[in-house]
């Protein structure tokens, strides 16, 4: 159950990340955003360099995985969905792979933290009739 919930907090982060840069109008070069998201685990998780470099290198797969499923999937949401939760899931796997046990309970902390975070703006944004049902 913690897996499920871990791997849902994941997609949801990758999903959010995309719906709030692209809202904010920000076209950040996707190497900066690998690089800044890179040296934020590798100082909360304290990873080593050599940790620090596979995490890099799992978080450019995925970024690229992700790019080709979008391209690929656009208009299909559902199957889109599906592809980056298997690409989402083979991350977690391989993060925790690299991971301590206690260096990835503070990622699926971090993420815990996040999808908080994400909850209380909707509830911000639904309160003041903004939100995606309030519109017609």
């Amino acid at each position: 159950m913690k897996t499920t919930k871990a791997i849902l907090f994941s997609l949801l982060f990758v999903l959010a990340t995309g719906v709030l840069s692209a809202q904010r109008g920000e076209d950040r070069d996707p190497a900066e955003r690998i690089e800044k998201q890179t040296e934020r685990l590798a100082t909360v998780l304290e990873l080593t360099p050599e940790q620090t470099e596979r995490v890099r290198a799992i978080n450019e797969s995925f970024a690229a995985e992700v790019k080709t499923a979008r391209e690929e999937l656009r208009s299909e949401r559902e199957a889109m969905r599906a592809s980056l939760k298997t690409a989402n899931d083979q991350r977690l796997t391989e993060m925790k792979a690299v991971l301590t046990d206690e260096q990835f309970a503070k990622l699926e902390a971090l993420q815990a933290e996040r999808k908080e975070r994400m909850q209380e703006r909707r509830g911000e944004r639904d309160g003041r009739g903004q939100g995606r049902r309030g519109r017609n």
